[in-house]
């Protein structure tokens, strides 16, 4: 049986590794903070949470390809582009609770996270699709339409725990204001503007 120095060493470390996690989920309320200090966020390096793969039919004239490869999948040629955890990406595109983030070198090709409908605050940015077909997200990505395969439908982006460190946060609380008695002074203003 462990002693209780053992058990409360152990406590402690897994208290301070989860606190110093070196990337926490971007998620609307830390979008705001940074906006709120003037952090560009293309300037920020972002990372996708788990693999994404992306795939699509080939046709037949269509057998040159840029990005991935081409397979040859029961008589089809496929098109997969696999995307592995914690490929960094930058962005590349900001709108109101989506972000394009590039992960290779053409800012055209970009995947879109962002604020679910049903998303709180502090719920990570996850990537969108433009239909869903099924289990399947169908997104637009160099200019064709891919599929995203099931296990990456729930990926989301992350950033370093240590830009988040270095923000200037100001909080101020308000305790209010309340009318003060016999105070005359402001129906007297408004009867003399009148005349």
């Amino acid at each position: 049986m462990l002693s209780k120095k053992t058990m409360l060493f152990f406590s402690t470390a897994l208290l301070l590794t989860a606190c110093s996690a070196p990337k926490t989920y971007f998620t609307a309320a830390i979008r705001a903070d940074l906006a709120a200090n003037h952090q560009p966020l293309d300037k920020i390096q972002f990372y996708n949470d788990r693999d994404i793969v992306l795939r699509r039919d080939v046709k037949t004239g269509e057998a040159k390809v840029t990005d991935g490869k081409v397979v040859l999948e029961k008589g089809h040629n496929v098109n997969i582009i696999r995307l592995k955890k914690n490929t960094p990406g930058v962005c590349v595109l900001q709108r109101n609770n989506i972000v394009g983030i590039a992960f290779d070198q053409n800012n055209n090709n970009f995947i879109t996270f962002g604020k679910t409908k049903q998303a709180r605050p502090n719920d990570p940015y996850r990537i969108l699709a433009n239909e869903w077909i099924g289990e399947y997200g169908v997104i637009n990505y160099d200019g064709k339409q891919y599929h995203i395969e099931p296990a990456g439908t729930e990926a989301s982006i992350m950033i370093k725990s240590k830009v988040l460190r270095k923000l200037n946060i100001k909080e101020h609380e308000m305790k209010g204001r309340k009318v003060e008695s016999g105070n005359s002074s402001s129906s007297d203003n408004s009867n003399s503007s009148t005349q």
